[in-house]
């Protein structure tokens, strides 16, 4: 049984999880109750609670940027780039991983290093290798997600691979099975938690990211579409935080489907090697 302290520490600590998590949503109900109210009310009263509910709002998000074409552009953007970033990440950590050679090893620690490389450092080099070689478009811009998002994914992949008996491997060869087979019929589905972890992280990254679109393509992602309301000498913040909500919302539904292999994919591949 519980003692006096016991239960004082464990009402203590949820008392303390309780604030913590509000203060972390109160940004978002921040945006979404000025999502809800007209814009004199939000210059009054930023902070307060909507007092109607006013849809307007959304209304003029969703026309002024053109909402379903610059949504249609991010998830092209987000799930090819996913794509790409995984396949190609995973069949460079498996062949990584299960080849010892000093060879394999500073090919990973280049991967490795890449990831202290900060974006600003290499951000004027890739605008001006888009412009040399065309890729100043939604298309062209999916393989730079490749290049950037591939080293963090092969760390990540490595360690789990690492994990992965060699038995399993050994026994489809003497089987007869090739390479590829082996890798996509008997690896790869053993990777199912590490893959989520990796697309859940990218996926949030290539969706929300303002900086490589803004100096590639220029428009056409829904984030860069949201300057639309923050002019230089009128901000609407009404449409802004609407803009923000919607832009926000399919993402936030793909996180909390894959939210529960983060830490279990982080943690295996963490330990495992």
């Amino acid at each position: 049984m519980a003692t006096k302290e016991q239960v004082f520490r464990r009402e203590f600590l949820t008392f303390v999880m309780v604030v913590a998590a509000a203060i972390f949503f109160y940004p978002a109900i921040f945006v979404i109750f000025n999502a809800l109210k007209p814009e004199a009310q939000i210059t009054l009263n930023p902070m307060g609670v909507p007092t109607s509910l006013f849809f307007d709002n959304f209304a003029r998000a969703w026309k002024v940027m053109k909402f379903p074409t610059v949504f249609l552009n991010t998830l092209t953007i987000t799930a090819f780039g996913l794509g790409g970033i995984i396949l190609a990440s995973s069949m460079a950590a498996y062949a990584l991983a299960r080849n010892d050679s000093r060879l394999s090893w500073l090919l990973y620690g280049f991967f490795v290093f890449a990831l202290v490389i900060p974006f600003q450092i290499i951000m004027v080099p890739i605008a001006v290798l888009a412009a040399d070689l065309k890729l100043t478009s939604i298309p062209g811009i999916i393989p730079m997600y490749w290049g950037l998002g591939v080293p963090t994914a092969i760390f990540m992949f490595h360690g789990f691979v690492k994990g992965v008996p060699r038995e399993l491997e050994e026994s489809a060869a003497i089987d007869g099975a090739g390479q590829f087979y082996i890798f996509f019929n008997i690896v790869f589905p053993l990777l199912k938690t590490i893959i989520a972890t990796v697309a859940v992280i990218d996926a949030l990254w290539l969706w929300n990211d303002f900086l490589l679109p803004l100096i590639v393509v220029k428009e056409g992602t829904i984030q860069l579409a949201q300057m639309a309301f923050n002019g230089q000498f009128l901000k609407e913040y009404g449409p802004m935080s609407a803009s923000l909500t919607l832009s926000a919302l399919p993402i936030v539904l793909f996180y909390l489907g894959l939210q529960k292999y983060i830490i279990k994919g982080i943690a295996a591949g963490a330990v495992k090697g």
